[in-house]
C-alpha cells in the first residue's frame, strides 16, 4: 500500500495592528499591493482563501485559510505573509491546524487542479468553523456504536444540500481532535443545520466545540481596503 496523500490545513485568525490605519494613503496602497503580489506568486503551490470577520468578532479581523502538501510550506507561507507589505501589520491571534486525506479520485483531480482539487472547498461565501474534541466515553466506544451516532448526524446534514461540511483531523498536531468546517451560500440554512446538529445524541460526547467562528469569504484587497479606513 502506498503512502497516503495528506494535505495540511492551517486556519490563521489575525488582527490588523492600529498602525496600519495610521499610514498615509500612498503607504497603504503600496503595502497592500506588495502583499497581494506576494500572495499571487504562491497560488500554484498553495491553497489560500481569505475571509472577513470584521464587525463579527471583537478579537479577529480576518482569517487566512492555507492548505499545502508539506507542513513546512505553511510555515514559510506565513513567514512570507507576515514580512511583506500590509502583512507586517497582521497580528496572529488564534490558529488551528489539521489535515485530511485525498481520495484516489481527488488525487487524480489534484494532479490537474493543483494542491487542492478544484471545488473541493473554499467556494462558498459563508463559512462556520469550530474545533471539536470528543469525550473519553466516545473514544472508548466500539466502531459500531460510533457509526450509529455518526450516521444519524450524516442524515441530518443530507437534509441541507446547500451546506457542505469538511472535517480536518488534528489529533497529534493540535489541541483539538478535529476542526469542523461548514460552508454555504445560504446563511439561514447554515445556521439551521448547526441548530439541528446540536439536537443530535452525538452532541453529548462533545467535550469542547467552541469558539464557533462565522467567516465571510472576500478578496484580500477588499478586506484590506475596509480595514485600512
Amino acid at each position: 500500500m502506498g503512502e497516503k496523500e495528506l494535505r495540511f490545513s492551517s486556519f490563521m485568525f489575525v488582527k490588523v495592528a492600529p498602525a496600519f490605519r495610521h499610514l498615509i494613503s500612498n503607504e497603504k496602497i503600496a503595502a497592500k499591493q506588495e502583499l497581494e503580489g506576494m500572495v499571487a506568486l504562491r497560488q500554484d503551490d498553495l491553497f489560500l482563501r481569505t475571509y472577513s470577520l470584521q464587525g463579527l468578532r471583537a478579537e479577529f479581523d480576518m482569517l487566512l485559510w492555507l492548505v499545502s502538501s508539506d507542513i513546512t510550506h505553511l510555515q514559510q507561507a506565513w513567514s512570507n505573509i507576515s514580512a511583506t507589505g500590509a502583512g507586517r501589520y497582521l497580528v496572529a491571534k488564534k490558529s488551528f491546524l489539521g489535515f485530511f486525506e485525498l481520495t484516489p479520485e481527488q488525487m487524480v483531480c489534484e494532479q490537474e487542479c493543483g494542491v487542492v482539487p478544484a471545488g473541493l472547498f473554499g467556494k462558498y461565501q459563508y463559512m462556520l468553523l469550530h474545533p471539536l474534541s470528543r469525550t473519553c466515553e466516545w473514544h472508548q466506544m466500539s466502531a459500531e456504536e460510533q457509526t450509529l451516532y455518526l450516521t444519524e448526524r450524516k442524515n441530518t446534514l443530507e437534509a441541507f444540500p446547500s451546506v457542505a461540511e469538511h472535517m480536518f483531523e488534528s489529533y497529534g498536531l493540535d489541541d483539538q481532535d478535529c476542526i469542523v468546517v461548514r460552508e454555504s451560500n445560504n446563511l439561514r440554512e447554515l445556521a439551521a443545520v448547526t441548530q439541528k446538529l446540536r439536537e443530535k445524541r452525538i452532541k453529548h460526547f462533545a467535550k469542547c466545540d467552541t469558539p464557533s467562528l462565522l467567516c465571510i469569504g472576500s478578496d484580500l484587497r477588499v478586506i484590506l481596503d475596509r480595514l485600512g479606513n
